[in-house]
């Protein structure tokens, strides 16, 4: 039983290890496209994390008001309040999330967008 338990931690450090640096990740970047952004494929959405930079460098995304980033982003996976949440990428272990990366809009009063953070 010890054995077993240990062989889990021992599993669990290494799946939950990643290096940060971007040149290691070996994604690609894509230009953002609509299609692909809303594309679910296995519950996971495979061209956000590859599109993500493209979509933050634009710019674009502070332009623009809520239903304006509604239409182009599609519906986020979470709201609250002035906050919309959208699924970048997901690690798991089994079902147990590891690591999750958010791409996090917060609109003013008006409804224009405040801030666009990303949250790992």
């Amino acid at each position: 039983m010890k054995t077993k338990i240990l062989i889990l931690l021992i599993a669990f450090t290494f799946l939950s290890c990643k290096t940060n640096n971007s040149e290691t990740d070996g994604k690609a970047k894509m230009t953002f496209e609509k299609a692909k952004w809303i594309e679910i494929k296995g519950g996971d959405y495979p061209y956000r994390d590859e599109m993500l930079s493209d979509l933050m460098e634009s710019g674009i995304l502070k332009t623009l008001h809520k239903q304006e980033v509604l239409e182009l982003l599609g519906e986020p996976n979470r709201t609250d309040e002035n906050f919309l949440f959208y699924t970048v990428s997901q690690q798991r272990l089994a079902f147990w999330p590891l690591h999750t990366k958010t791409l996090v809009i917060k609109f003013s009063g008006e409804n224009t967008v405040e801030w666009v953070k990303i949250h790992e």
